[in-house]
């Protein structure tokens, strides 16, 4: 990723296939374990979140299921 803009293809024309991927696992590395950390600190809010986005995708799964039949 490109450090300026955060944009994939400005990283690509500076960097290897093999930097740009190595910079995208360490920046998803890093927010998991601000997540984690952020779960430990709020366990409560974490589980509100996590509730509310599992009760979201399964009213989007629903419309989707029943606008199927």
């Amino acid at each position: 990723m490109d450090e300026d803009t955060g944009s994939v293809p400005g990283a690509v024309s500076g960097a290897g296939t093999h930097e740009v991927a190595e910079q995208v696992r360490q920046r998803a590395l890093q927010a998991s374990e601000q997540a984690a950390a952020y779960a430990r600190e709020e366990p409560i809010k974490s589980l509100l979140i996590a509730a509310a986005a599992g009760a979201l995708l399964m009213g989007v799964v629903s419309l989707l299921v029943r606008s199927d039949d």
